[in-house]
């Protein structure tokens, strides 16, 4: 029998990152397993923010990306009804840095069983978009990876 005890859910607020909210809830309920949703702010954001203030332009960017954190958290939290991870051991985590790297560097540090993306996800990036970190995941990741689509045949209610 598998034992799944630690899932880590990837959020991007996209449709595909929703149906991957679903099913990471879904597997974790029935595994009585700890869910960790996982939402990245990928390191070009953050090079670009300590560039515009080590060139001098006006404006606090430190203060405007700790800003900018805290409300990914809150996002993140509203991303995840409450309703379906009422009774769940769930936790909200929010990095920074190159998205499928720190993610499989999450995975290993927390020692996760099974990693639930989707397979697209919305970004201003093109190559940064959680389909190529889907893959990137898919390739170099600890433990199993579930890949979700948004449009498929449903096997949870």
């Amino acid at each position: 029998m598998i034992s799944v005890q630690k899932i880590l859910v990837l959020v991007d607020f996209s449709k595909d990152s929703e149906k991957a909210v679903h099913y990471g809830l879904g597997i974790g309920r029935s595994q009585n397993a700890r869910v960790y949703f996982l939402h990245m702010v990928n390191q070009r954001i953050i090079d670009a923010v300590q560039q515009l203030s080590g060139k001098g332009y006006k404006g606090d960017f430190l203060k405007a990306l700790k800003k900018l954190m805290l409300d990914r958290e809150n996002d993140l939290k509203e991303f995840v009804p409450e309703e379906l991870r009422e009774g769940m051991d769930v936790e909200f985590l929010i990095r920074k840095g190159e998205p499928a790297e720190e993610v499989i560097n999450v995975a290993k540090e927390l020692s996760i069983d099974m990693i639930v993306v989707g397979s697209q996800g919305n970004t201003a990036l093109a190559d940064a978009s959680i389909g190529g970190v889907a893959q990137s995941v898919v390739n170099s990741a600890p433990c199993p990876v579930l890949v979700v689509r948004a449009v498929e045949h449903d096997f949870i209610s």
